[in-house]
């Protein structure tokens, strides 16, 4: 009878041990796909800024005088920089959201460029 009594025990521990083996394994996926989120919103971001930059920076030797499309492209960098900013401290929609606004910012530096 004693034997059958530990071996209930032990097999409530053995329970006990793989249930919190899994809590924490899952615990450790949510980190590891944060990160992920988080990793994939900076690049995201910083190569909006880049391409930004070099846009700018290719305009401006080609000839072209400053003017609005100027401050559109300087004011969607800027949104991308700091949708960049907000996904390294964790804030995915708000990083996505801001690097989205830099991109139709620099879009409509066309427009004003080619407006009749």
């Amino acid at each position: 009878m004693t034997e059958l009594g530990d071996d209930a025990g032990r097999t409530e521990q053995l329970r006990a041990g793989f249930q919190q083996q899994g809590v924490a394994a899952l615990a450790q996926d949510a980190g590891r796909e944060r990160a992920q989120k988080r990793r994939a919103h900076t690049v995201v971001a910083v190569a909006v800024a880049v391409i930004g930059a070099v846009l700018l920076a290719y305009r401006l030797i080609r000839g072209d005088h400053a003017g609005a499309w100027t401050a559109l492209i300087a004011a969607g960098i800027c949104l991308a920089a700091l949708g960049a900013f907000l996904a390294r401290r964790d804030l995915p929609r708000l990083a996505f959201t801001a690097t989205l606004i830099g991109l139709a910012v620099m879009s409509a530096s066309d427009m004003v460029t080619h407006a009749p």
